[in-house]
């Protein structure tokens, strides 16, 4: 049962090490701010909420803190 738990949270850590990465470089240059929730732009990365009839948006933006 370790063993799965290791091999499991190995792989998500895998899987995500271009998200990690990112997250470290911009923690102290970066902020979320709420922003109207609007339709997903499929040409930009985006964190998306779907909502029950279906529809994906986003609802955060990223900003450069000043």
């Amino acid at each position: 049962m370790i063993v799965f738990a290791f091999l499991t949270a190995t792989f998500f850590a895998i899987d995500n090490r271009e998200f990690f990465k990112t997250v470290a470089e911009q923690i102290d240059t970066h902020n979320w701010h709420q922003i109207n929730c609007r339709q997903v732009n499929p040409q930009l990365p985006a964190l998306t909420i779907e909502t029950p009839s279906g529809k994906q948006v986003v609802c955060n933006k990223l900003k450069l803190v000043p």
